[in-house]
């Protein structure tokens, strides 16, 4: 390809907002464009990358025996409707009408039609095992979009879907892709680690991702040195610590307090004790209305995700101030009992004694409040887990932080979704038989931007060769000469006769250092020159290395 008659050239500066390498290298390079907010056009440069990607993901699955289809973007609403995620993902899903008044759903996942089809298809124990695959376009209308492909509104995802007769295919079923994406992840040079994670809006019993550790994205790990546990910040188990259980359990009393002191620092500033001391309670509430209240110690936060699981909904939001009139209460006021809500505790209520707060007035609040006392309701994991915590598995190391970008996630759906959507099949006896599910994908557009975030420097990007747009970058420098025009004509015709890659810089108004710059911030894997200094030869050049070496082109073709 001739960069001239390329669409899409590299650009000097990006926007302010641009805050991830891949980001900022891909804009420069002219890789993608920013259409809207969350919304990206993949230029030819991209597109290249993009398909190289597709045809390793389809290659490694193929080879699990996975059958590639292609499911519609636009489903109908009544299929979300029998799953129950129709109202469940409401803040996600962009639904519309069409002039027929059609409820329509622009898919945000396929769990639901892969369903349906297999319906259709699946009647008998002779039809199983089977899995299903495609690469789509994804819309999910996100509030907040970060790091250019990292993030965004509309995405494309491979996305592959199981159907077993019971677990154990299951089981066999989820370790074929778990092995296929190992392998997906190998050859397009991203190295990734495999963590527990939380199923969330998709249900099912267990769930997998695979964690880029780039150091840098909105997804956070805990990690234990000692044993290798490894999870998701929404999912991730630690030990609770006693923190006061050999003090002597004192008596209940209500004490004078300054109206002023209602927040978790303002009873640091009052009271001069550690946050562990005081009872925190946080209100939430249902798709229906129902409240909850979440009541922790003052020293930890609410993970939503294990709320959720705990109290078996699928849908949980903060309640507002209007929500908290209803209760008769406000922020800071709300009691540790009493309110008319559904109470659960986390387990480390249980490792403290003698409490300050849980039952604020305007000039008073409760102190030597105990757990199993004063207040006794359901206890679960429901805090998020923070560095320095003791790893819940080996209950020896301390848990550490690392950031990262997932960019895949297996699902054992299990039952839930034959369940809900009604389907089954008949075993060798002839009775009727439910299926179990799993569902895997990985983010294509993310993986892209991700393996720009692991391969990189200063200048640009590094591809690895299995997904460069091209394997050389042929630059032609003093090409106002007609014999190193000649030349460079010849080897770059050479190459395309041999079926080689090769995109050739046979612009004549660029400088040899803007030439040399955007080859590196393109990143192809190997660099070519042809100039006057070179002669009839090559010069050849690895993008990650400094050696430099003449070559001629029979060599260089061999």
């Amino acid at each position: 390809m001739l960069y001239s008659e390329t669409f899409g050239k590299s650009v000097k500066t990006v926007s302010s907002d641009t805050k991830l390498a891949s980001h900022s290298f891909l804009v420069k390079g002219g890789f993608i464009l920013q259409t809207a907010a969350g919304l990206y056009s993949f230029l030819p440069l991209g597109y290249k990358v993009l398909s190289k990607i597709h045809t390793i993901v389809e290659e490694e699955l193929e080879r699990e025996g996975v059958q590639n289809l292609l499911m519609p973007v636009v489903t109908p609403a009544s299929l979300w409707q029998e799953s129950g995620r129709y109202e469940k993902m409401d803040d996600i899903i962009a639904k519309f009408s069409s002039k027929r008044g059609h409820d329509l759903v622009l898919s945000p996942t396929h769990e639901e039609i892969s369903v349906d089809l297999a319906r259709h298809f699946i009647k008998s124990y002779r039809d199983l095992p089977v899995i299903i695959n495609h690469i789509q376009t994804k819309f999910r209308d996100e509030i907040r979009v970060f790091g250019g492909l990292v993030r965004t509104r509309e995405f494309i995802m491979q996305d592959a879907y199981s159907f077993d007769r019971d677990e154990k295919g299951l089981d066999i079923s989820f370790k074929r892709i778990v092995k296929a994406y190992k392998k997906i992840f190998d050859r397009v040079g991203v190295k990734v680690v495999e963590v527990e994670a939380d199923s969330g809006t998709m249900g099912g019993s267990d769930s997998h991702e695979f964690m880029a550790m780039t150091g840098v994205g909105e997804d956070r790990v805990l990690k234990c040195k000692q044993c290798g546990y490894l999870a998701n910040i929404e999912k991730a188990e630690f030990e609770r610590e006693a923190k006061n259980l050999d003090e002597e359990i004192k008596s209940f009393k209500i004490i004078d307090q300054p109206e002023w002191v209602y927040t978790m620092e303002d009873n640091i500033k009052h009271y001069r004790e550690p946050l562990w001391r005081y009872l925190k309670n946080v209100v939430y509430k249902d798709e229906k209305g129902k409240f909850y209240i979440a009541s922790i110690r003052g020293d930890q936060e609410v993970n939503e995700a294990k709320l959720k699981a705990a109290l078996n909904r699928s849908f949980l939001e903060p309640a507002g101030e209007e929500d908290l009139k209803k209760m008769g209460t406000k922020h800071g006021y709300v009691h540790s009992w009493g309110e008319n809500a559904e109470y659960i505790g986390d387990l480390g209520l249980k490792m403290v004694r003698n409490f300050v707060g849980g039952q604020k007035k305007k000039t008073t609040d409760s102190i030597n409040v105990n757990y199993g006392r004063e207040f006794d309701y359901p206890l679960a994991d429901i805090v998020e887990a923070k560095e320095g915590d003791i790893c819940a598995k080996c209950k020896k190391d301390k848990l550490k932080i690392k950031r990262g970008i997932e960019i895949g996630h297996a699902f054992k759906l299990g039952t839930c979704y034959s369940d809900s959507m009604g389907i089954g099949f008949l075993d060798e006896k002839g009775k009727t038989q439910v299926i179990h599910m799993g569902s895997y994908g990985i983010g294509t557009s993310r993986l892209l931007a991700t393996i720009v975030e692991m391969n990189n420097d200063k200048d640009g990007i590094i591809w690895p060769e299995s997904v460069a747009p091209y394997k050389y970058h042929l630059l032609g420098i003093d090409l106002h000469d007609p014999k190193v025009k000649k030349q460079a004509e010849k080897v770059y015709k050479a190459l395309k006769d041999s079926r080689e890659e090769v995109l050739y810089d046979d612009r004549q108004e660029i400088s040899p250092g803007e030439k040399f710059k955007d080859a590196d911030l393109l990143g192809i894997p190997y660099r070519l020159v042809i100039s006057k200094k070179t002669g009839e030869k090559v010069e050849i050049k690895k993008r990650i290395g400094k050696e430099q070496k003449l070559v001629t082109l029979e060599q260089l073709l061999k």
